[in-house]
């Protein structure tokens, strides 16, 4: 469930209004969950127990599920309205204000309550987490994205870009395959107290043939072999191109593949997602017109 008020909060509300501390009690929590939005919620998964050591405040001040203290008086770990507690002030993340970037993360910072003057800050831009405050799933699972180093096809082709076919002829289309250009690849992404792994399989590749044509191939191909002939490829082919390469500007056709990658992922407490991306390479081929003698 959503720790959404406590008498915790209440008696923080009070001190912020009337500059003393009432004494509010401890707040514990399991883990953070954070909205598309960048609205973050901490979640109690068994009430009054605590989250053991996945919380965030490092070592000035303990995480959620510790216990927080400031200068040897105990202090609540969370408060909904004002965020996590980094050992002096508690920090909330916002959303970006009108015009900001949108990128990294913003805060504010609510400070002077114990034994201080409160005070606020305006909402500040950071590249990482404040203190005490979790990336959330979503953002750890696109760390786990960039870490794969996904690639578009490794094109193979015959006739081969060395060389030339002819018009009418099968062409031969592959990819070389690696984790990078098909997969699957699984890779981590984790900060204390959560982690996000992501898998990555390649779904399909179109090939656009450069003469308005394309082939959709959901494997990814067989090599071509000299003693295959003029034998059509058993899975991933095209049939032939109709007119010469010499009707192209540079007097080739450009062959584009794109790869169609499906991403999976998934974290603690239930959190899963799936995105899909395309990445694409390029190379050309020469095509001559078939020559007919004639006695």
């Amino acid at each position: 469930m959503l720790k959404r008020k406590s008498a915790a909060v209440a008696a923080l509300i009070l001190a912020v209004g009337s500059g003393t501390l009432l004494a509010p009690g401890v707040a514990y929590a399991d883990y953070e969950h954070c909205d598309a939005l960048g609205n973050c919620y901490w979640v109690v998964e068994k009430p009054g127990t605590g989250g053991g050591d996945n919380g965030g405040g490092g070592d000035n001040g303990g995480g959620a599920g510790k216990g927080c203290s400031y200068e040897g008086q105990t202090v609540p770990c969370v408060v909904d309205e004002f965020g996590v507690w980094d050992g002096s002030c508690y920090v909330k993340r916002v959303p970006p204000p009108p015009g900001g970037r949108a990128d990294g993360y913003w805060s504010i910072r609510t400070c002077g309550i114990y034994g201080g003057v409160p005070s606020q800050t305006a909402a500040t831009w950071s590249p990482d987490p404040p203190a005490g405050i979790l990336p959330s799933y979503q953002e750890l699972a696109q760390r786990a994205i960039a870490q794969m180093n996904l690639d578009g096809p490794d094109i193979g082709i015959a006739p081969q870009t060395s060389g030339a076919g002819l018009v009418g002829l099968p062409i031969w289309l592959w990819n070389r395959v690696s984790p990078s250009t098909w997969g699957p690849i699984t890779r981590t992404a984790a900060v204390p107290g959560r982690s996000v792994a992501a898998t990555a399989r390649a779904q399909k590749i179109v090939w656009s043939m450069g003469d308005g044509h394309s082939v959709t191939c959901t494997k990814p191909g067989t090599p071509f072999r000299p003693s295959y002939g003029n034998k059509r490829s058993p899975d991933c082919g095209y049939d032939g191109y109709r007119h010469p390469s010499s009707t192209q500007s540079g007097g080739r056709y450009t062959v584009t593949a794109t790869t169609t990658w499906l991403i999976t992922w998934s974290g603690g407490g239930g959190n899963t997602g799936s995105q899909s991306i395309e990445l694409s390479s390029t190379t050309t081929i020469d095509i001559d017109e078939l020559q007919v003698i004639t006695s």
